[in-house]
């Protein structure tokens, strides 16, 4: 639908060591999905995931708030909890060039 200019397929992915020793493997994918899956607006460099356990009909899940600023976009995703759950933001970093970075919040 847009012209791809951040985020492409093509370019390489890394974590920081943050991410790779407190994030699950589970939730590192949901949030590359996420990206790679958003068509509905025009994707900014930054691109921020929120993440709460939260009560959903009684029983807790895992709650990803994907959001990003130019243009505005946010949505709310469940899914299943893995492990105890986690909780902090996630920025995931498009440098314009070759490669793409996951983060936590805390580490830029």
């Amino acid at each position: 639908m847009f012209e791809e200019s951040y985020f492409g397929l093509e370019k390489k992915r890394y974590e920081t060591r943050g991410i790779n020793e407190r994030l699950p493997i589970q939730i590192k994918l949901v949030i590359w999905n996420l990206i790679d899956g958003l068509e509905e607006v025009r994707k900014d460099y930054l691109q921020v995931f929120r993440l709460e356990v939260v009560s959903e009909n009684g029983r807790k899940v895992q709650q990803i708030v994907h959001s990003q600023e130019e243009p505005e976009y946010s949505n709310t995703y469940t899914i299943p909890l893995v492990g105890d759950g986690v909780k902090g933001k996630v920025f995931c970093i498009d440098d314009g060039a070759d490669y793409v970075t996951m983060l936590w919040a805390e580490e830029y």
